[in-house]
């Protein structure tokens, strides 16, 4: 069977950064593959240039019919995939006990599920495991989320349609916001900029800041403006440099 939880070449950067976490990602299927819809805030943009299925491994058949898996599970029969993900979680923890580090987990590596409203035993799984470290990525805005686990940070995930008071909106509600740029600068919007790429542990970053993070895959080739270009520009439909 599938496992629920996973690595990338991000995820494997963040264990190996000596910043004391063992962390693990699920990957989980874009509506125009599984036919479930996780991403109720996404915007066109988004939806093209997607890492979840359109960068690296992730464009691979196998991947992609493990996200197909993990999807029917998740939607189909919720108590075994609650079974199944929390002996997985609770491997991870043990795993990161005997390395004296620290488990963390990345549930939304490409969707936007409300975890913190969704229960297994009559528990979310940040209540399941109070000591486990648990972060994402969301469009979803602040006061739509609120009250959240003290085991779980979000990051908000700017797009196309993020307007510069959207972006006050999130900072001032003590998020830090996350743009994707063709070339990450120092500031933007008035903001510091600190480097995204650098590991997947958006938990551990200061406050106030953007989380920027260089366009890779299909988003190399973005016109919609989910990328912020900087040094190149969109001309007759196609990214050419400044």
């Amino acid at each position: 069977m599938t496992n629920l939880l996973g690595t990338s070449h991000k995820i494997e950067l963040s264990n190996d950064a000596g910043l004391g976490f063992i962390t693990q990602a699920q990957y989980l299927s874009p509506a125009s593959e599984s036919g479930w819809q996780f991403c109720p805030f996404r915007s066109p943009g988004c939806e093209t240039t997607c890492l979840g299925h359109s960068s690296g491994r992730m464009t691979m058949a196998p991947n992609k019919q493990a996200r197909i898996n993990r999807s029917t599970l998740l939607m189909t029969d919720r108590q075994a995939y609650g079974e199944k993900a929390i002996k997985e979680i609770s491997a991870l923890e043990r795993k990161a006990i005997k390395a004296r580090k620290r488990a963390a987990v990345r549930l939304n590596a490409d969707s936007d599920i409300r975890w913190e409203c969704m229960k297994f035993d009559g528990l979310t799984l940040m209540e399941h495991f109070p000591n486990i470290q648990y972060y994402d990525y969301t469009k979803w805005p602040a006061h739509l989320r609120q009250n959240l686990p003290a085991n779980y940070h979000l990051t908000y995930s700017r797009s196309e349609l993020t307007t510069s008071e959207d972006i006050k909106r999130e900072i001032d509600a003590g998020r830090n916001v996350a743009v994707v740029f063709d070339a990450v600068p120092d500031t933007w919007e008035g903001l510091p900029v600190i480097d995204g790429d650098a590991n997947d542990l958006r938990f551990l970053d200061p406050t106030g800041v953007i989380v920027g993070l260089k366009a890779k895959g299909a988003a190399k080739k973005d016109t919609s403006g989910f990328v912020v270009r900087l040094e190149t520009e969109v001309v007759n439909g196609k990214v050419v440099k400044l």
